[in-house]
């Protein structure tokens, strides 16, 4: 035996025993599929557990992203800790349902080379079998295997032993020589379903039910599929609150299923399409049986889920409640109204252009404006300023917490209209000065000027008013 034959012995002997007690192909393939998902159960409850832990910790994992902003390295780092820490892995829930399409791949081979898996025969040893049934051109390549499986009855199975006896090989024993009933309720499992069926051989030889029936296997393969999908995810209770993105990712997974249902049904021999859906009609019993299960596990789950929702809008109350305060205790700060500070000596040779003394304006001032620091777009997240003005939720979460704060907000804000009125009225009046100046070129740069600065008040006095207006 090679390595391949060593390795597939387990599912081998479960196939093989099952053919020869009920001397039904179908029968055993169902039952194998059976035995396969008791086997994997207690591994599917496992990962189920897992999963509901990591939809525990998604809330968690969200304020991490959110709290390191674009710093996607420092994200991972925590929230790979938080994983960690909770001993729950981040792709536990997902390794389950991936072991059926696992177990496809032996199942195949199996299916495809009966000789050599189910009855251990070397390939000189099957070139003989088939030569001692007629097929003299033999070669074990392909599905030939599977097609010169049924050729082996009970009437050529004495001249198939023969003939392995003569290459070498021996017929009896665990693994000896054996004929396969591949009939299926009229169906022949060891062929390979043809989508215009009523071209197949089998159709134009009259055996209309066996291509009808082989046609259809693949069609209810991938309708099973989908009802086992939503019955997985009705009994699943963590994806009835799930984000919205992630059931438009569930309904692609559904979508996904019945496509690769047909793939295999059309490309595959018909034992493949059995196998499939018996493992969704078992697959369908599980998941009624693991809901029932974890139903406490599934509550649980939601009552912490509700909890966490419950901490995460106090914790950002208090944060809204905190930064209100600080912006409350700066504008209480310079509340007090400061005395109008007389027009300082500015340097206004700044605003001279060559003979034009006042080109740029009398009021013009090079350090007017700040210097805005760069901020880096894709560095951390930027923190709120405190020096920004307070928002109407603000105003009622400080008049909940600090009244007498608030009360002093709300005269420092009328105090700061006051003062830049009186700026804007300032500038009117100087404007209104200019205009009986003699020269045309300095009456015109220093309008421009007593017009910027009056249009300047005139924002800070009414910009909160005209912003609540369009709110």
């Amino acid at each position: 035996m090679d390595i391949w034959q060593i390795l597939m012995t387990p599912f081998s002997l479960l196939l093989r025993t099952f053919c020869q007690v009920f001397n039904s192909y179908g029968v055993a393939l169902i039952l194998f599929t059976l035995i396969v998902k008791v086997i994997l159960f207690p591994l599917s409850i496992k990962g189920k557990r897992s999963m509901i832990k990591s939809s525990i910790l998604s809330g968690q994992v969200q304020e991490i992203q959110k709290r390191c902003g674009n710093d996607k390295e420092r994200a991972n780092q925590e929230i790979q800790k938080l994983y960690a820490e909770s001993g729950t892995s981040m792709f536990g829930g997902c390794g389950w349902s991936f072991l059926p399409i696992l177990i496809l791949w032996p199942l195949y081979a199996i299916i495809r080379r009966p000789f050599k898996y189910l009855m251990m025969l070397s390939e000189a040893a099957t070139t003989a079998v088939a030569a001692a049934v007629g097929w003299a051109d033999f070669t074990p390549v392909g599905t030939n295997e599977l097609l010169l499986a049924p050729m082996v009855n009970s009437g050529t199975l004495e001249a198939a032993k023969a003939a392995v006896t003569a290459a070498g090989g021996n017929p009896e024993g665990l693994f000896g020589l054996f004929p396969i009933n591949f009939n299926f309720f009229g169906i022949d499992l060891s062929k390979v379903p043809n989508l215009m069926f009523w071209k197949s051989d089998l159709f134009t030889s009259g055996d209309v039910w066996g291509a009808v029936g082989l046609f259809l296997l693949p069609v209810i393969s991938a309708g099973l599929s989908v009802v086992s999908m939503l019955v997985s995810q009705k009994t699943n209770q963590m994806s009835q609150n799930q984000p919205e993105n992630k059931q438009q990712n569930n309904w692609m997974m559904i979508l996904m299923g019945p496509v690769m249902s047909l793939w295999i049904g059309f490309a595959l021999p018909a034992g493949m399409c059995i196998y499939w859906i018996a493992n969704s009609a078992f697959m369908m019993i599980q998941e009624v049986i693991a809901g029932r299960m974890l139903k406490k596990d599934y509550e649980a789950a939601q009552r912490e889920m509700e909890e966490q929702k419950r901490r995460s809008k106090e914790a950002e109350k208090e944060r809204r409640r905190k930064s209100a305060e600080k912006k409350a205790a700066a504008l209480a700060a310079g509340s007090k109204k400061q005395p109008k500070k007389e027009k300082s000596n500015i340097d206004v040779s700044a605003s001279q252009e060559g003979l034009r003394k006042f080109a740029r304006g009398r009021a013009y001032d090079p350090a007017r404006y700040a210097v805005t620091p760069y901020h880096d777009p894709n560095g951390p997240a930027r923190p709120k300023e405190e020096d920004q003005p307070l928002t109407e939720e603000e105003k009622k979460l400080l008049a909940e917490s600090r009244p007498e704060l608030a009360a002093a907000v709300e005269r420092a804000e009328q105090q700061a209209a006051e003062a830049a009125a009186d700026k804007a009225g300032e500038a009117a009046v100087d404007a209104e000065a200019l205009m009986t100046a003699d020269d045309p070129m300095i009456q015109a740069a220093e309008i421009a000027a007593a017009a910027e600065e009056a249009e300047d008040g005139y924002e800070e006095a009414y910009a909160p008013e005209d912003e609540e207006h369009q709110k």
